[in-house]
């Protein structure tokens, strides 16, 4: 029997960095970005505040990064799913890029926003101009979301109706999935390691594969086949 999309119904599926780190994206934690970078002096609001050009040229630099990047089987068997919505911690476009049209909870790194006309447009992989496009204003920004500002399309993670939700590349620090697992009838969880849940009141014991239905310890890449089989089971 062949795998059939159209059996697929009322799918959530909730990413983070590691569906994009097979494509060449690296992760943030744990071998990941901020090992090498500070936080700090880039990617909080308070930097923003003090220091605009060099979180403007940290973005930069990354937005030209991108532009060498492709999608990886998960990226295109995730767009192909009927009846699913994807919520993207990642700001890549990689998603895009396989069909897929994902609510970016963090923003978007080819995207660029103006602080006075607050429009929104999109660069593509270049530098960011000095003025805003529509009104002339010098105050335009990365539109990303920064440490210590407010992610309004967090209001998604616990309203989006589903019968399956799917975590995938995703340690759950930001986000607590373990959580958001509970609130469905069938949870996938899809990690090339266990990791131990881990929120804002510290450490637990528990590790977040115990809050899912199904746990496939492998990268997004490499888990699409069990998961598809998965899929035509459930």
């Amino acid at each position: 029997m062949e795998f059939c999309l159209e059996m697929i119904k009322n799918i959530y599926i909730l990413s983070g960095a590691g569906l994009s780190a097979p494509s060449g994206i690296p992760t943030f934690r744990d071998g990941g970005l901020w090992d090498n970078i500070n936080i700090d002096e880039v990617a909080t609001h308070e930097a923003w505040l003090k220091n605009p050009k060099k979180v403007i040229a940290f973005f930069d630099q990354r937005r030209i990064e991108l532009a060498h990047c492709q999608p990886n089987r998960a990226h295109y068997f995730f767009a192909s799913l009927p009846n699913a919505i994807h919520l993207t911690q990642n700001v890549d476009d990689l998603c895009e890029k396989a069909g897929d049209n994902p609510i970016h909870l963090h923003g978007k790194l080819t995207e660029i926003r103006c602080e006075v006309c607050k429009k929104i447009w999109d660069i593509g992989y270049t530098a960011q101009p000095n003025n805003c496009h529509f009104c002339g204003s010098f105050n335009v920004r990365p539109n990303v979301i920064l440490f210590g500002e407010v992610a309004s399309n967090y209001r998604y993670l616990y309203t989006t109706k589903a019968d399956i939700f799917i975590a995938v590349g995703t340690s759950g620090k930001v986000i607590d999935i373990a959580d958001i697992a509970q609130n469905y009838p069938v949870s996938i969880l899809i990690n090339p390691k266990r990791e131990k849940r881990v929120t804002m009141f510290g450490e637990f014991e528990e590790y977040i594969d115990e809050y899912f239905t199904f746990f496939i310890q492998k990268s997004a890449d490499e888990a699409i086949k069990d998961l598809k089989k998965l899929l035509k089971e459930l």
